[in-house]
Formats: C-alpha cells, sequence, structure tokens
C-alpha cells in the first residue's frame, strides 16, 4: 500500500532519521516503536506530507507521491492524527464532522437539515452515540479522539496514522477505542499505529517496525511473537529492568486533609507521610483528579483542613500553592504546561523568572539549564532550542525541572509518563525516588495500574467524588486497583 525507498531527513549536518525503507501493506494495523526523539514522528511527518524529505521516495499504490503537498495526501487518503484531536471546541459534533465545507442550500447558505442528517449519517457509520448538537468541548478526550477518526475516515482516509492515541485514556476506554479500531481495520482500514508501550503495540498491531536514534533497527517484527522485553531492548539497544520502589512509610504526618471538600469531590479524609509516595486512582468524574488539582492550587473553592506540615494552607490558586511548597505537573503539557515558541531555558522558569536589579537574571536562568539538563538527561541542541522542537519525553523533563525550580516539599505527578519511552519511564521513577529520599512526598495519578504498583507505597481509589478505599502492602496489585475502580467499596485503611 504504502512504501518508502530510500528516505531520509537531515537538519543542517544531522540526520533526524537516516536512510530507511519501510512498507506497509493494506488492510493491517502496523505499529511503529522508538524512543522519544527516536524518527517516529519525523516518518509519519513524511508520509503525511507536513516534513519534506531531504532525499528518498515515497510509494502509494505505486504511484510516487514524493513531491505532492500536506493537502495531496489528504485528498488521497493520507492521514496523521496527533495526540490532541484537531477539533473545534465551541463548534457542534455535527459541524467538527463536516468541517471544511458545510453543506448548502438555497443561495450558498448553510443548510443545517443537511449538516443535521449527514452528520448523523457519519456519527452511525462509524457507531458514535454523540449528540450531533452537542459541542465537541463537552465530548471526553477519548470520544473527541474517535470524533476527528471518524472525520478522516469520512474524508476518505486510506491510510490513517494514530500518534499515541491512548494517551489520558483509561484502561477501559484504552480497550474501547481498540474494540473500534479492529472493527474498522476489519472493514479494510489501514492504520499506522504509533506508542510507547510494548503491551499495546502486541495487543493490537500484526506487524511492527522498531526505530532508535534515527536509525531503522527493525521492520516486519510480528510483535506477537516477541517477549516484552525483547521489544524494549531493541527500543534501547541495551536491556531495560522497570524500576520497583522499596515500599516507604514515611516519616512525620505531612499532608492531612479533614472534611475536605472542592468542586467535585468531598468530603474527604487522608493523610500522607513524608517521602511517601501515594496514588489517586479514579475513573474520570470519581473525584480523584478533582482533589489532586484541589490540592496543587488549580481546582479552588475548598472548604474544610488541608493542612501541610501540621499548618492550615489556603490554596486559592498555583501562586499560593507554590508559595506553601506545592507543585502540580499537567497531565496536558500541550495546552497547560509549555508554549512552543519559548526556549528550554524560558521554559524551565514559567512563573518562575529569576531576577537581579528588577531585570531578568539570563546567567542564573542558564546555570539552571546546565543543572538540570544534566540531572534529567534533556535531549537538545542548546537552551535556546524551542521546546516545541523537543519530542515528548524531552518536554516532560523540562516540564519536571521548571517543577523543581521551585523545591516544592509536595509535588503532584499527573500521568508523568504518558507519551514517554520506556527508558525515559524507568529516568522518572527513579527521580521520583531520588526525591522521596530527599524528603519529599509525592501524588501519583495514573491509569496505568503496573506503574501504580511500582512506586507507590499507598493508594487512594476514587468513586462517586467520594475516598472509596486505601489499599496498602499486598493490596497494591494491577487487579485490585482496576477493581477498585469499578467496585462499590467504604473507605477502609
Amino acid at each position: 500500500m504504502l512504501e518508502t525507498h530510500g528516505l531520509a531527513k537531515k537538519y543542517g549536518d544531522n540526520y533526524a532519521l537516516e536512510p530507511l525503507d519501510v512498507s506497509i501493506k493494506a488492510g493491517t494495523i502496523h505499529g511503529f516503536l522508538g524512543k522519544n526523539g527516536a524518527g517516529k514522528s519525523t516518518l509519519v511527518g513524511m508520509i503525511a506530507g507536513s516534513v519534506r524529505p531531504t532525499a528518498g521516495t515515497i510509494l502509494h499504490e505505486g504511484v510516487d507521491i514524493t513531491d505532492t503537498s500536506y493537502a495531496e495526501r489528504r485528498n488521497i487518503g493520507i492521514h496523521l492524527l496527533g495526540q490532541h484531536a484537531e477539533l473545534v471546541g465551541q463548534l457542534s459534533v455535527g459541524e467538527n464532522l463536516l468541517m471544511p465545507t458545510l453543506p448548502t442550500g438555497r443561495g450558498g447558505l448553510i443548510s443545517w437539515s443537511r449538516v443535521r442528517s449527514e452528520a448523523q449519517e457519519v456519527l452511525d457509520r462509524y457507531r458514535l452515540p454523540f449528540d450531533v448538537y452537542a459541542p465537541a468541548a463537552e465530548l471526553s478526550i477519548h470520544d473527541q479522539r474517535r470524533l476527528g477518526l471518524a472525520r478522516t475516515l469520512r474524508e476518505g482516509g486510506s491510510l490513517a496514522m494514530l500518534d499515541e492515541p491512548t494517551a489520558s485514556l483509561s484502561r477501559k476506554e484504552r480497550s474501547e477505542l481498540f474494540d473500534w479500531i479492529r472493527e474498522l481495520n476489519q472493514e479494510g482500514q489501514t492504520f499506522v499505529f504509533i506508542s510507547h508501550y510494548n503491551s499495546e503495540i502486541q495487543e493490537i498491531c500484526e506487524e511492527c517496525t522498531v526505530f532508535r536514534d534515527g536509525r531503522l533497527v527493525a521492520r516486519g517484527i510480528n510483535p506477537r511473537a516477541v517477549s516484552s522485553a525483547e521489544i524494549s531492548e531493541l527500543v534501547t539497544g541495551a536491556a531495560v529492568h522497570e524500576f520497583h520502589r522499596t515500599v516507604s512509610e514515611g516519616t512525620e504526618e505531612h499532608v492531612s486533609l479533614r472534611e475536605f471538600s472542592a468542586p467535585g469531590v468531598g468530603p474527604v479524609d487522608l493523610d500522607i507521610r513524608r517521602g511517601q509516595i501515594v496514588g489517586f486512582v479514579g475513573l474520570p468524574g470519581s473525584g480523584a483528579k478533582e482533589l489532586a488539582r484541589a490540592i496543587g492550587g488549580l481546582n479552588p473553592g475548598h472548604t474544610g483542613q488541608l493542612l501541610l506540615g501540621g499548618a492550615e494552607a489556603r490554596l486559592a490558586n498555583v501562586q499560593a500553592a507554590h508559595a506553601a511548597g506545592v507543585a502540580y505537573l499537567t497531565d496536558d503539557r500541550i495546552h497547560e504546561g509549555l508554549v512552543s515558541q519559548f526556549s528550554i531555558q524560558e521554559s524551565l522558569h514559567l512563573g518562575n523568572w529569576p531576577t537581579s536589579n528588577g531585570l531578568t537574571d539570563n546567567g542564573a536562568m542558564k546555570k539552571y539549564h546546565d543543572k538540570i539538563h544534566q540531572r534529567l538527561q534533556i535531549r537538545s541542541r542548546d537552551p535556546l532550542q524551542l521546546v516545541g522542537e523537543l519530542s515528548g519525553g524531552n518536554q516532560q523533563k523540562v516540564l519536571l525541572g521548571a517543577l523543581l525550580a521551585f523545591e516544592p516539599q509536595v509535588i503532584i505527578l499527573d500521568e508523568p509518563t504518558v507519551g514517554v519511552d520506556v527508558g525515559t519511564k524507568v529516568e522518572i521513577h527513579r527521580l521520583m525516588d531520588e526525591l522521596t529520599g530527599a524528603g519529599i512526598s509525592i501524588i501519583l495519578l495514573s491509569y496505568d495500574a503496573d506503574e501504580m504498583c511500582r512506586v507507590a507505597d499507598k493508594v487512594f481509589a476514587f468513586q462517586d467524588q467520594k475516598l472509596a478505599r486505601i489499599l496498602t502492602g499486598a493490596d497494591i496489585n494491577p487487579d485490585t486497583i482496576i477493581d477498585s475502580l469499578v467496585e462499590t467499596a467504604g473507605a477502609s485503611a
């Protein structure tokens, strides 16, 4: 269906992707695997037409399309869907489905009856139970992605390339998305599926290609015929050992909530000891995320007591949280975390500019950059490189570096390893363990039950905007965590 021959991309004298040959067969789900910066995004960008290759050719159905534009690629059915659905939240589901050309009636005016009927036809065809008139912004992230994919397929998508489509989805939502992709694939749709999770590639892909440091290192692999460890070794070039934290009981009480309520959660009573990693788990709307954001100053309007180190704190906003020693790492680094046109050096100091005599202290910024660059092993050209040019894993390291600049004593990490490769995930887990060793307490939100089991000392499970269960010891296992999300349980110590 699609082949590349000697396809390569250079920036200056450096290869982002060395010459390679890739073949994607029609009617398959083909996986692309590799660490952040391995070349996956560069390749799919060249296939989609948004990145111009330095050398090589691209053949689609035997036709050379190397010199065609992004728009021309879309017209022949080649589409790239990023982690964030390209939707206009204020417009309806129907309008988003039919954009950019809405059906018209007499006088060239938009025919809203045709918008409704044609959009409903698309929703029915792809088995999407959405209200045609509902604003797209009201859909969950999971449903926004499905809506974006349905729009792509409506346009005649012969090849749909999905870049980290499961980012920020719950396990149930991921399962539903996979079932839907399989159904579409059985009807003849071809997919490229990009993921950092070996288990996802093994679950849904028939064939995969592996990239490392801008080179193709393996192709035509049946991911179900090899182990996850073997895949990780191909990705990293070395054996990867997942990090397992030694359980910590902590020291003195550090964070205490008493009859604490905030919009979407409460009342809640819980305690976190200094030097512990505690997990907050729950389905969307359960109260887990709402509570974490309230502690981080992002969900104002709370009542009840919040004690930090024994002193009552009123975290009405992010600035108050920072002043109290609390920092929050968002799960949405694109919209809430980063300004893509800022440099790495600037991004490390968002909201926390060092000054000297009332002016920005560039020397201090450079010094901190060099320290964090070394500590977190950020892969970049120089301090002034735009953060928007970095891979997802390196962007996440920049956000972590910016958070550490506040010297917090309580850190809230919301899905810190989503969209990062297996090596970077281990690095983040080791950093978390290092920070708790220095007396910092960490609240972790993650839909990855295996991750929670490897690093959490205690897990708080939420349902119906309340704390439903507390897991410790042997109860912190994937099955119990997943069960706690769906069963009704009273809070227990």
